[in-house]
C-alpha cells in the first residue's frame, strides 16, 4: 500500500512539474514585452479571430491569421520612451515571411534566428519562429534602432522580460477576455487625474498604478478598473482615499452632451475631498485658475452630495470644463462681494443674486447657484443653467444609466476624442483594436472593500 501511494505522488508531482513546464512554454513568446513596459494589455486572441474589423487592424491585416496562433493572448504595451508595441504568438514563421514580403515597406533581411522588417516607414517588425514584436510609430530615421530593440527583446530572457514583474502577475489575474495593468504616467494627464486622488504627496504617476477589465457591448466600452500601488506606503494611502468616496446618486447623470470629450462623476462631501483635491497635481493644474479669482476651496466645502466635471477642451489654457455640485450651506456666497474687490488689475466679476461671471481679458467663466446645484463653466457669457443640467444633446441613456450606484465614474466619448485628436495618444492606440465601433467608454473605478 505504501508502495503505490509513493507511486502516486510520484506520478502527482511528475503532471504538476508537465503542467508547469507546458505553462512556460505557453507564456515563451510573453517575455519578448520588456520589463521596463509600462502598460501592458492582453486580448483574447479568440476576440481577434471573431472580429474582421479588429484582425484588419492588425499589421497584415485579416492574413495574421494565417500566421499567428490566435488561440493564444494577443498583447499590446507601452515602452518606457511611450512607443506602442504589439506580441504574438507565431504560428507559422514561413508563412508569415511570405505575408511580411508583401507588407513590408522594406525589403525583408535577416539578424542571426530573427527576422526584420518595416511597414509604412513607421512600424518596426522583427519575428522569429516563436514570437512576433511590432514597435512604433516611430520616424524613418529611427527605424534602425526600435529593429536593434527587437531583436534585444526578442532574444531577451525571462528575468529581462514582463514575466518576471508584478505587473504581469496582477495583468494574469484578471479574468477578462480584454485586461489591462498600466502605470498612471501611461494614460493623457487629465484622464490620469482621478487614479491620483488619494495618492500621498511626492508620488508621482510611475508609481501608481492601473488594473482593468474590459468588455463592449451594444457600442459601449465598460471598463472596471481599479487604483493601487506596488509600493505599499503608497497603496494604503490609496485604498485611505477610497472610503471618502459615496455611491452617485445619479442628480447629473444626464449632464454630459455629446459635444464634451469626457466627464467625471462622483458623490462627496466637500470637506474630506478637498485635501484630495489638493494633493492631486493633475487635478490642481486644471483648478488653478478658479483659485486665483475665488476661494474655490471654500466652495468646495460646501459641496454635499453628487458632484461631476465635464470637459470639452484639453488645452491647460482652455479646458472648457463644467461643473456641477449638489452643494449645502454654501456661506462662500457671502464672500463675492469681497472676491470683486480683491480682483487683480485686468480682471473683474459682475453679477448678483446667486450669478455671477468673471472675466480677464478675452477668458473667463461664470458660476452660481441653482437652488442647491452650485454650477461653474468656462466662458464669459452668463450660463443657462438649465442647459447645463438638461443639454439638447445628451449622452444615451445607455451610458448615462451605467453611473448611477457607482462610487466613482468617467464618461469618455470617443467621436469627440477622435475629433480633438487625442485619440492618437499611446494608451488610447492600445485600445485601438477593441475600441473600433465603439461610441462611448464608461470607466468604473472599483475599490476593495
Amino acid at each position: 500500500m505504501k508502495t503505490r501511494f509513493i507511486d502516486l505522488k510520484a506520478v502527482w508531482l511528475i503532471m504538476v512539474c508537465a503542467l508547469c513546464l507546458a505553462s512556460c512554454r505557453n507564456n515563451d513568446y510573453v517575455r519578448s514585452i520588456p520589463a521596463s513596459a509600462t502598460a501592458v494589455m492582453r486580448i483574447d486572441g479568440a476576440v481577434v479571430a471573431q472580429s474582421d474589423k479588429v484582425l484588419s487592424l492588425l499589421p497584415f491585416g485579416d492574413k495574421a491569421a494565417e500566421a499567428l496562433d490566435l488561440s493564444r493572448d494577443i498583447y499590446a504595451f507601452e515602452t518606457i520612451d511611450g512607443n506602442l508595441g504589439m506580441c504574438a504568438k507565431v504560428k507559422d514563421s514561413d508563412r508569415l515571411l511570405e505575408i511580411m514580403k508583401k507588407a513590408a515597406t522594406s525589403e525583408v533581411r535577416r539578424q542571426g534566428d530573427y527576422r526584420l522588417a518595416d511597414i509604412n516607414n513607421s512600424w518596426a517588425v522583427g519575428f522569429d519562429d516563436n514570437a512576433l514584436l511590432v514597435l512604433g510609430p516611430v520616424s524613418a530615421a529611427a527605424l534602425p534602432d526600435a529593429q536593434r530593440s527587437l531583436v534585444r527583446m526578442l532574444k531577451q530572457d525571462e528575468d529581462a522580460s514582463i514575466l518576471a514583474r508584478p505587473m504581469y502577475s496582477r495583468l494574469d489575474s484578471i479574468g477578462r477576455r480584454v485586461a489591462l495593468v498600466a502605470q498612471v504616467q501611461a494614460l493623457p494627464e487629465k484622464l490620469a487625474a482621478p487614479f491620483m486622488l488619494g495618492a500621498p504627496k511626492g508620488a508621482d504617476a510611475s508609481q501608481v498604478a492601473v488594473a482593468a477589465g474590459v468588455d463592449v457591448k451594444d457600442g459601449i466600452m465598460r471598463i472596471d478598473c481599479e487604483n493601487f500601488s506596488f509600493q505599499k506606503s503608497v497603496d494604503r494611502e490609496l485604498h485611505k482615499s477610497h472610503s471618502v468616496l459615496r455611491p452617485i446618486k445619479g442628480d447629473f447623470k444626464n449632464c454630459m452632451s455629446q459635444s464634451q470629450l469626457f466627464a467625471l462623476f462622483a458623490n462627496v462631501n466637500g470637506k474630506d475631498f478637498l485635501p484630495l483635491l489638493q494633493s492631486d497635481r493633475s487635478l490642481q493644474a486644471v483648478l488653478m485658475g478658479l483659485n486665483t479669482a475665488v476661494d474655490f476651496d471654500n466652495i468646495m466645502r460646501s459641496v454635499d452630495g453628487d458632484i461631476a466635471f465635464a470637459f470639452s477642451g484639453m488645452s491647460p489654457d482652455n479646458p472648457g470644463m463644467t461643473m456641477l455640485a449638489r452643494v449645502d450651506n454654501p456661506v462662500w456666497t457671502a464672500d463675492v462681494d469681497y472676491w470683486k474687490q480683491s480682483c487683480q488689475p485686468g480682471c473683474s466679476i459682475t453679477g448678483s443674486d446667486g450669478h455671477w461671471t468673471y472675466r480677464s481679458g478675452d477668458t473667463g467663466f461664470s458660476f452660481g447657484l441653482q437652488g442647491d446645484v452650485f454650477y461653474g463653466t468656462s466662458g464669459v457669457s452668463p450660463a443657462q443653467v438649465q442647459h447645463l443640467l438638461k443639454p439638447a444633446n445628451p449622452i444615451p441613456a445607455d451610458v448615462s444609466r451605467m453611473i448611477q450606484g457607482e462610487r466613482m465614474a468617467m464618461v469618455l466619448n470617443v467621436k469627440a476624442l477622435v475629433g480633438n485628436g487625442m485619440a492618437a495618444g499611446s494608451m488610447s492606440g492600445m485600445l485601438k483594436p477593441i475600441i473600433n465601433n465603439v461610441k462611448a467608454v464608461v470607466c468604473v473605478m472599483k475599490f476593495k472593500k
